[in-house]
């Protein structure tokens, strides 16, 4: 089994823009997704645009036409088995979705082993390992979304938050920071890239 990387990342997301004093009809604003570490320092911040998303640090810019999203060495769309993640060296995972009820989500490596497998809920998403053992949740807090792994204890709870994104529904939330806090050996822009297909297909774009 592929050794899962420790995660305990927090993600704020926020809705940017300047309010237009007088004006009927505001434009439309970008919804801002920021992941945070450990000590809630940002460690990646997305923002939808016209053609797809920003990600920083690193000038990070994908373009998602609806079939495929790509950007900074990274593609994600169509393969031969369903929807493929690709880098520089070839298929890096699969993306495996089931719309169920209830709606699942799996990562799964270039030889079929799942890295996570993801079950969605109206109050969370449970994660679980190849071997179907808990790995951790993401769950609704009053302070937005957290991943809480599955062997923390109730006094070191650390995890994901989602905030201020009021014009984006719950689930919708869920499942764009599914990718970024899943519990799974991906590089950060490949979390990156997959997070900004599904802000993309579930957000307007901002002119």
């Amino acid at each position: 089994m592929r050794p899962v990387l420790p995660l305990t990342l927090a993600v704020s997301a926020a809705v940017s823009g300047v309010a237009v004093a007088c004006q009927a009809k505001s434009p439309p604003r970008a919804v801002e997704v920021v992941l945070r570490d450990a000590g809630d320092a940002p460690v990646l911040t997305l923002v939808r645009t016209a053609v797809g998303c920003t990600a920083e640090p690193g000038a990070l810019v994908f373009t998602a036409n609806g079939n495929v999203t790509s950007g900074n060495g990274f593609t994600f769309g169509p393969g031969p088995a369903g929807p493929e993640l690709r880098g520089a060296s070839g298929t890096i995972a699969r993306v495996v979705t089931d719309q169920g009820p209830p709606r699942r989500l799996s990562i799964i490596d270039p030889i079929g082993v799942p890295m996570v497998r993801m079950t969605f809920a109206a109050d969370g998403v449970t994660a679980v390992d190849a071997a179907r053992a808990p790995v951790g949740r993401i769950e609704h807090a009053p302070d937005g979304l957290r991943f809480v792994a599955a062997n923390d204890d109730a006094t070191n709870v650390k995890g994901g938050l989602v905030t201020g994104a009021g014009d984006v529904a719950l689930p919708d939330r869920f499942t764009i920071a599914a990718p970024l806090l899943a519990p799974a050996p991906l590089a950060l822009p490949a979390r990156a890239l997959l997070a900004c297909e599904r802000l993309a297909a579930l957000t307007p774009s901002v002119k």
